[in-house]
């Protein structure tokens, strides 16, 4: 698991945990929850926010507050044979 501040450009991951309440009533009230799969839009490194989607919508946060929310990155691999 990693923060959310750690993963890199075009990354999937599942929310797993908010530790920051305002953070947390603030997602809460835009409909972004625990165990929503987010794809990271935008992080580098000499930049202070992060983007991800989450539900069709873009967020932005400064990278100090995305330290709080925990994700598990995942990756999709398809086969069509």
């Amino acid at each position: 698991m990693k923060p959310l501040s750690e993963l890199p450009e075009g990354e999937f991951a599942y929310i797993v945990d908010l530790r920051d309440r305002r953070l947390t009533a603030e997602l809460f009230d835009l409909g972004c929850f625990p165990g929503d799969l987010i794809r990271v839009v935008e992080n580098t490194p000499d930049a202070d926010f992060i983007t991800f989607r989450c539900r069709k919508h873009d967020f932005h946060l400064f990278k100090n507050r995305a330290r709080s929310i925990i994700t598990n990155p995942t990756s999709f691999d398809f086969c069509l044979n």
